[in-house]
């Protein structure tokens, strides 16, 4: 029987956690895993950026341990230190979306150079939820200035509003977030 190699990108009962590498069988993944986005193809692609994600996300082996011995109150710099790094982190990073787009108005809009529309668009609070999943980094909706939903395919800054007290980057007017939305 054929069996697939995938990397589960998020935990999965009876099969393994985030980051593992198993064999699943060929119709299991296609029709399960890989619709809701619970497992990636195992190819040199995929197996990098989860390895790239992970470096983002986990915290370094030794914070764990000074977290089980002592528990020391963060004060106001250190806060501030972390909110400068979760700034850094959004403002490098590229936030990729794949969603479906509107077939009916595919089909009648003027020209090819149309954009294509969305199904349905891409929300503050729906932004917010892929920044966390993606990115690690949990922001307020009222962080993000969007006065309307992203409602076609493309590329996108969406300019972040932050507290002044976060020191911008050289040579940068204003933190911004990329996004970029793909049809599925």
């Amino acid at each position: 029987m054929r069996k697939l190699q995938v990397i589960l990108t998020s935990d999965v009962d009876k099969l393994g956690k985030a980051g593992d590498t198993v064999k699943v069988a060929p119709g299991y993944f296609r029709n399960h895993l890989m619709p809701k986005l619970l497992a990636v193809p195992n190819i040199d692609k995929f197996a990098h950026l989860i390895s790239e994600q992970r470096k983002i996300c986990q915290p370094i082996e030794g914070e764990e341990e000074q977290k089980d011995v002592t528990v020391i109150k963060e004060s106001k710099k250190d806060m501030m230190k972390e909110y400068e790094r979760a700034a850094l982190r959004l403002d490098k990073a590229k936030l990729v979306l794949r969603r479906l787009i509107d077939v009916q108005k595919a089909k009648v809009r003027a020209s090819k150079d149309d954009p294509l529309e969305l199904r349905s668009p891409m929300t503050k609070d729906a932004l917010v939820a892929e920044v966390a999943r993606q990115l690690c980094v949990n922001i307020a909706p009222e962080n993000l200035h969007l006065p309307v939903p992203l409602a076609t395919l493309g590329e996108y800054e969406v300019p972040l509003r932050l507290p002044r007290s976060i020191p911008l980057p050289e040579g940068k007017l204003n933190w911004t977030l990329k996004v970029k939305i793909r049809s599925k």
